[in-house]
């Protein structure tokens, strides 16, 4: 395996590989984009949601922006994690493995030192926020597995609850809310974007003790698979999202708390 990540830092072709992944992020653009308009009402709000992340990444990727093949990133170890998770869960479908499939070709294709020159190595920002390579491997590896909860967060929050109250779909569009925010102060590297993000986390644990798992019996998850196996994936957007976020949270817990008990 390092041999083989050892020859991927030496691939060239960014450009091509910029492509691939690209292509495949507007796959999902469009599959979400029709799925939303042809599911009912409670589920079409989730799925314009995906399509939008979708988006972001896809334009962030094609615009060179710094922070863009992290964001990419994160949402394909989202779908490589989900799919791997629903395989092991229900068993072999061609249509998970072709769904994991392609998120992980988004992670190789934009993954290698000569794919990071492109976008996390550009110097104009980094003189800018005056980061050194700690500062951006850490930035990196929050704003990446932040942006690998986003996907399933915004299934389980904008989902349809049947039978909860409306307290609790109100505390799960908060939770999405803070942490989309909190992700777009980070990159700006703001503190509150981290403070947002920890918030954002430890709602994930209060409600996940509160929250029946999301359905996804749903007509729009007929892509992926029978609606018989559905009820057995019901819990994985809120572990796969809490597991995420968590992660995203620990790359600069350690310095906040340096920082209060320097204060």
């Amino acid at each position: 395996m390092l041999s083989f990540l050892k020859r991927l830092d030496e691939v060239g072709f960014e450009k091509t590989r910029r492509a691939v992944a690209a292509l495949a992020l507007s796959f999902f653009i469009t599959m979400y984009l029709l799925v939303a308009l042809s599911v009912d009402s409670g589920w079409a709000p989730a799925f314009m949601a995906l399509a939008a992340c979708y988006v972001v990444a896809f334009l962030a990727v094609t615009a060179d922006w710094f922070w863009g093949r992290w964001f990419a990133s994160g949402l394909g170890w989202s779908g490589v994690m989900v799919a791997v998770l629903s395989l092991v869960m229900i068993g072999w479908l061609p249509q998970l493995a072709i769904y994991g499939g392609l998120h992980g070709l988004v992670v190789l294709a934009l993954t290698g030192k000569k794919m990071a020159a492109q976008y996390d190595m550009q110097e104009s920002w980094r003189q800018r926020y005056g980061m050194d390579e700690f500062g951006v491997a850490r930035l990196r590896k929050t704003v990446t597995r932040a942006a690998a909860s986003l996907p399933s967060l915004i299934l389980w929050a904008l989902g349809p609850k049947e039978g909860q109250g409306m307290w609790l779909a109100a505390a799960g569009i908060a939770t999405l809310l803070t942490a989309a925010g909190g992700l777009r102060h980070l990159i700006q590297l703001r503190t509150a974007g981290w403070l947002m993000l920890a918030g954002a986390t430890a709602s994930l644990w209060l409600l996940s003790s509160a929250s029946a798992p999301v359905s996804l019996s749903v007509p729009a998850l007929h892509l992926l698979g029978p609606v018989g196996y559905a009820p057995a994936l019901a819990g994985v957007p809120l572990f796969v999202a809490t597991l995420f976020l968590s992660l995203a949270t620990l790359p600069f817990a350690i310095p906040a708390l340096r920082f209060l008990r320097a204060r």
